[in-house]
């Protein structure tokens, strides 16, 4: 076997001399992917250099897999196309070459056998990582979106409170500061958590606060909305506003002027009453705080002028 062996080298060598074959192949060794298999048992080989060579197997080749540092001998039927292989041997030909050693790698082995399957060249288990890569991109990407959904709803909302504090100022111009008014009354509503929907007992308070303060002279409401510190700044930003404004709603609906109010302030979670590690103090803080404040020149006025309009305290 031996001197088969050798023979095919001195002969490999003679011929290569005598065709002139290239440098590229005077190391007999080829590296590249075979791109088909005749029934005479030869290999087309596609060499890295693009050059396309005739492997000749015969029973001395060596087919070996090697995985990591451990090699096993395989037989010359998993040389299928599209396995990438390590040729040792000799050229007889520019184009043809007697394989002695024949290597290739076990995950070299698994991409040409999924390229036979006509499958993507991965394991089943890198399938479904894949699937729940994209599952949690999908999801990262909606979260983007819903959160700059509300941040846009924020703006909108910021720009028409602007709007309707720029048209409200020849009103309000004529109020210096709140420190030239009394409070007559507070009252407060609290909220669900989450919700900007006010209940019935208590709506029907404020329809009864609404009676109340029209008859007042000079009379002006501020409405503060806030949150609690559970959830993103966006959100609670977002509900104290809708909170204030749902509100304010119930009190125009019931004869309040809208130039008997301030614009509605949106505080978010900036100003906590009570702790939020507990239910109840959360429950606190999802609220919004109606202060009914009189100018204090007119109350004056009115005290001393026995002809005025009585002026009453609300009650809480």
């Amino acid at each position: 076997m031996r001197s088969r062996r050798n023979r095919h080298v001195i002969l490999g060598v003679f011929l290569a001399v005598a065709l002139g074959v290239t440098a590229a192949y005077a190391g007999e060794d080829i590296r590249g992917v075979i791109t088909a298999r005749g029934r005479d048992g030869t290999l087309m080989v596609r060499a890295d250099d693009l050059s396309s060579v005739i492997v000749v197997l015969d029973d001395t080749t060596r087919v070996k897999r090697t995985d990591g540092l451990r090699e096993m001998k395989m037989s010359s039927a998993s040389l299928i196309p599209g396995l990438r292989v390590q040729l040792e041997g000799t050229f007889v030909a520019a184009d043809r070459f007697i394989a002695e050693r024949v290597k290739f790698s076990r995950s070299d082995l698994k991409v040409a056998l999924a390229i036979k399957g006509g499958v993507e060249p991965t394991d089943l288990r890198g399938v479904e990582n894949q699937k729940r890569i994209e599952q949690n991109t999908r999801t990262i990407e909606q979260q983007r979106q819903t959160l700059q959904q509300q941040e846009r709803a924020i703006a909108v909302n910021s720009d028409r409170i602007a709007r309707t504090g720029m048209a409200l100022s020849a009103t309000n111009a004529r109020i210096t500061s709140l420190a030239d008014h009394e409070i007559r009354t507070v009252m407060t509503v609290y909220f669900r958590n989450g919700s900007a929907t006010i209940g019935r007992q208590q709506k029907s308070q404020l329809e009864l606060l609404a009676e109340q303060a029209k008859p007042i002279r000079g009379v002006v409401i501020q409405i503060e909305g806030h949150a609690s510190a559970v959830g993103s700044d966006a959100r609670n930003q977002l509900l104290s506003m809708q909170r204030a404004y749902a509100v304010a709603a119930v009190l125009s609906q019931n004869g309040i002027a809208p130039t008997q109010m301030l614009v509605p302030a949106t505080m978010g979670a900036s100003s906590q009453v009570a702790a939020n590690t507990t239910f109840l103090g959360q429950s606190e803080n999802r609220r919004v705080v109606v202060t009914v404040l009189q100018n204090k020149a007119i109350a004056e006025s009115s005290t001393a002028n026995p002809g005025s309009t009585t002026v009453e305290r609300l009650t809480r």
